[in-house]
């Protein structure tokens, strides 16, 4: 062998027998006269320096090194090694270049990593060879290195430190951070031995002063009595044979605080109480206890303090009985294993960033071992047998921080109220005053068994993640929600998802009372409503993971009866008993409910959300009773929620109606609204075209939270691309007669320009005033307000009057019963009375047709007996045709044909 190798080997070999342990190989100290060589991680870059070994366990790692043989050169039999930091477990390296103080530093860096240890007489030299051959050594002077013996640009000489082997700290008294830096448990490794209940399980260190008990996880707690903590404890059964070797093994027991004859009178505190002492060459642990059993020739036993007898140390070790080794605590013929502490290393979630269930592990004392493969929820303490995509309360939201930590939050609570859980938020929004649970905040997770995805956190509980497949586009996850356009358009019907009843809907029976009965057509229809259209606030609340940016909404919904016949579903004392009914009374108005999601969001629970307590509507299947109770577990209502038709606006398509109540239809006669017959008195001569009205949206962009379906009714409009100009139905004046006010309904000249109108000579200094729909000065904006089947009231939407008749004089009002009508498609009314509905305007005159906006289109003009009169093309934008007397169609190229009436 290399001499300087075997001398270096010998030299490590020195420092390598440790009493009461077999131990391979170790880190030492490299000491250059009274320094050490030590990693540096103050500066911004990692680099070794020659300073003080430290006192903490930390400290020391950084000034520990191991040499590991690389290869032995030939020829010259150098040996080449490597060395390898302890604390952080890089290797020894430089680049030999110089740094931007022109010298030659000792910043790690990829380059010089192997070097030769060379024994001169009185220490070590560790050199390294750059490429080209030149000389690489760590000077005496500290962050100062040799290149061919010259530490700087000016080539300084300097002198090479010379390194002696010190043996690491062998009685290092072990901290509960070294036994458990991150995770609440441990395991101790016995070197791939049995060491019963020290290898079995986890451990949790409990320190008692600088020493510990051990408990066993899933085990830490006694299961009898009053379930008091129990740790590992030296046993007073004998192991072995009285006339052979005996030996104290190990049980679990709790904490004797007054003398037992178990113990024979004496306490066992000190036979729980474990010392730890560690060689940080390896970090194997040697450990004894504060006392021990003995026994007599007869086999009986005796707690005795530790140490009793002149030079006697109690171990825990192995020995031998009947030829297979025991873990017991001697202090004879005891063979020390090499114990080492398993220390977990932070993993990753093979699903990343996303929304998880979490089931609960907790078995043996664990507190929690009642909950165990239960499944966390939004609420403290609170466990569901099941997670579901559908149920945000069983959902946690875990995020992958930068930093490779992770943060988990519930999506909900497991109970939500409105009344005692919101707060206002910063933009006026409503805010969910009870957080969700946060498990855990910015914490690296450790694998418990990864294969099965069960992973820990420092202190936390032991948990099985399974990434659930949500919606994340569904912002109202667990909760039924209805947009504008379905509230204001629709209704909903309750049937009860039961497989025990089929086919029973919420009914109304007596004085206005929700019950259960067979049958669809027996079911209730129920419109929605917020709380802005309650004047209440509460109804939209944001919830959700918030502290990890996962926002949620859930909204509460009032119901009334379609076209209000009945009042509003509500919870009522009639008699002293709780009702749930149909409600007109002033003070249960503003009862709202969230519809919230079963498992498979197939079915939901009406559940109050005006009250602290989570009231249900619960439906009894036995007499088909409805009651207003506290949800019980496993005995709620579910429904499934369908839907009906029931708008409060009519929507109408654009394009010509009749509008009529009954024998009468709405028309203009000189500007003024009239209700009128076909061959009426006050107007003879009126045809069927003079009550042909054209109904156009009043928006451009409605949007979606407008659902009233504002509408524009025209008498003669041209239509031209976003522009119309016509006469349209307005309020303007007022009205009154004996006890009837209101405002004149007539048709005014206008002109609307996408979602503005401008009335004809409604000026401002000169200029023309121009009003949104929602102004309050545009009075021509009207929706169809649904009132019965098949019927509606016309409505003034910006003053909320309605379309009446006092004294044969048609008015806006708000204190005459307005009229109820109905609408019936009809034809567009010929030209002569100027509607139209293109880019073409067809205008009747005396012998004559104008036909403007087609030039160099093909007009054909037939009479009525359907003879060509005209056929030519246009030459002009604005071109006037002959025309015989009478009713004539004009056919324009790529136009539909109209007719008109050439006087």
């Amino acid at each position: 062998m290399n001499k300087r190798f075997s001398t270096l080997v010998a030299a490590f070999a020195a420092i390598a027998t440790v009493s009461y342990a077999q131990i391979g190989d170790k880190y030492v100290h490299l000491k250059s006269s009274s320094n050490y060589l030590t990693w540096d991680k103050a500066s911004l870059a990692d680099s070794v320096a020659l300073g003080s070994k430290g006192t903490t366990k930390a400290d020391m790692d950084s000034a520990l090194w191991k040499a590991n043989l690389v290869r032995v050169n030939m020829p010259g039999n150098d040996s080449i090694y490597t060395l390898t930091n302890k604390a952080t477990q890089k290797q020894l390296s430089f680049s030999a270049k110089l740094n931007g103080a022109d010298k030659f530093g000792t910043a790690i860096a990829a380059g010089i990593s192997e070097f030769k240890i060379k024994h001169n007489g009185s220490g070590y030299n560790i050199i390294g060879t750059t490429t080209d051959g030149k000389l690489v050594e760590m000077a005496q002077t500290s962050g100062s290195l040799m290149v061919d013996g010259k530490t700087d640009k000016n080539g300084t000489t300097g002198t090479a430190a010379v390194f002696t082997v010190e043996a690491a700290k062998a009685d290092y008294a072990v901290t509960k951070e070294d036994l458990a830096p991150v995770l609440p448990s441990f395991k101790f490794d016995f070197a791939g031995r049995d060491g019963g209940l020290f290898t079995a399980n986890e451990l949790i260190p409990v320190p008692v002063g600088n020493k510990f008990r051990f408990q066993v996880v899933g085990q830490e707690n006694s299961t009898k009595g009053t379930k008091k903590p129990q740790y590992i404890t030296i046993d007073t059964v004998m192991v072995g044979t009285a006339a052979s070797v005996k030996a104290a093994s190990f049980q679990l027991d709790t904490t004797i605080t007054v003398t037992s004859s178990a113990y024979k009178g004496a306490l066992n505190e000190g036979l729980q109480t474990f010392t730890l002492k560690m060689d940080l060459g390896n970090d194997s642990i040697v450990m004894t206890t504060d006392s021990i059993v003995r026994f007599n020739t007869a086999g009986e036993f005796e707690v005795a303090d530790h140490g009793a007898g002149s030079g006697v140390t109690y171990l825990v070790g192995y020995k031998s009985f009947d030829g297979s080794a025991k873990l017991v605590v001697d202090s004879i013929q005891i063979n020390a294993p090499l114990i080492t502490i398993s220390k977990g290393t932070p993993v990753k979630l093979a699903g990343g960033t996303g929304v998880y269930s979490l089931q609960l592990k907790a078995k043996g004392g664990n507190p929690k071992a009642a909950n165990n493969d239960k499944y966390l929820t939004g609420t403290s303490a609170t466990y569901a047998e099941a997670a579901s995509v559908y149920v945000p309360s069983t959902q946690f939201y875990v995020k992958e921080n930068e930093d490779g930590t992770y943060s988990a939050q519930a999506r909900d609570v497991a109970s939500a109220t409105v009344s005692s859980g919101v707060t206002t938020g910063p933009n006026g929004e409503s805010l969910a005053v009870v957080a969700p649970e946060q498990p855990f905040t910015n914490q690296p997770l450790y694998a418990v068994d990864a294969a099965k995805s069960i992973y820990t956190t420092v202190g936390g509980d032991t948990l099985v993640f399974t990434k659930l497949d949500v919606d994340m586009a569904n912002k109202h996850i667990g909760y039924k929600y209805y947009t504008k356009e379905e509230m204001g358009y629709g209704a909903v019907k309750f049937n009860l998802a039961s497989k025990a009843a089929d086919d029973i809907y919420l009914t109304l029976v007596q004085d206005s009372v929700i019950a259960g009965a067979k049958g669809v057509d027996k079911a209730v229809e129920l419109r929605l409503m917020e709380g802005a259209d309650l004047a209440a606030v509460g109804d939209t609340i944001y919830y959700g993971a918030q502290a990890l940016g996962d926002t949620l909404v859930r909204v509460a919904y009032a119901m009334e009866q379609a076209y209000d016949a009945e009042g509003r579903l509500a919870h009522e004392t009639v008699s002293g008993v709780e009702v749930v009914k149909l409600s007109k009374k002033a003070g249960l108005q503003k009862q709202r409910f969230f519809f919230v999601a079963g498992p498979a969001e197939d079915s939901y629970k009406i559940v109050e959300a005006t009250t602290t307590n989570n009231d249900i509507l619960t439906l009894n299947i036995s007499n088909l009773s409805v009651t207003y109770d506290e949800p019980v577990a496993g005995v709620e209502t579910y429904f499934n929620i369908e839907g009906a038709e029931a708008p409060v606006y009519k929507k109408m398509e654009s394009g010509h109606y009749n509008i009529g109540n009954g024998l009468e239809m709405l028309t203009a006669s000189a500007g003024v609204a009239k209700m009128l017959r076909v061959g009426d008195e006050l107007k003879a001569a009126s045809t069927a075209d003079d009550f042909s009205l054209y109904v156009d949206s009043a928006y451009v962009n409605r949007g979606e939270d407008n659902t009233e379906y504002g509408y524009y009714i025209y008498k003669g409009a041209e239509v031209k691309n976003d522009t119309i100009i016509g006469s349209v139905l307005s309020a303007k004046g007022k009205f009154a007669a004996d006890a009837a006010k209101g405002d004149s309904a007539i048709f005014r000249s206008a002109t609307i320009v996408k979602d503005t109108i401008a009335y004809e000579g409604d000026l401002k200094d000169g200029k023309q005033n121009k009003y949104k729909v929602r102004d309050a000065k545009n009075t021509s904006l009207v929706g169809f307000k649904v009132v019965e089947e098949g019927g509606f009231e016309i409505v003034a939407l910006n003053s909320n009057k309605k379309l009446a008749v006092v004294n044969g004089v048609v008015i806006f009002s708000d204190n005459v019963a307005p009229l109820t009508f109905t609408t019936e498609a009809t034809e567009a009314p010929t030209a002569n009375e100027d509607v139209e509905v293109s880019e073409v305007t067809v205008i009747a005159g005396n012998g004559n047709v104008t036909v403007a906006g087609a030039q160099g289109k093909k007009v054909v003009i037939s009479n009525i007996l359907g003879q060509t009169v005209a056929n030519t093309v246009i030459a002009s934008d604005n071109a006037t045709i002959a025309a015989p007397q009478g009713v004539v169609v004009v056919a324009v190229e790529g136009e539909e044909a109209v007719k008109a009436i050439v006087k």
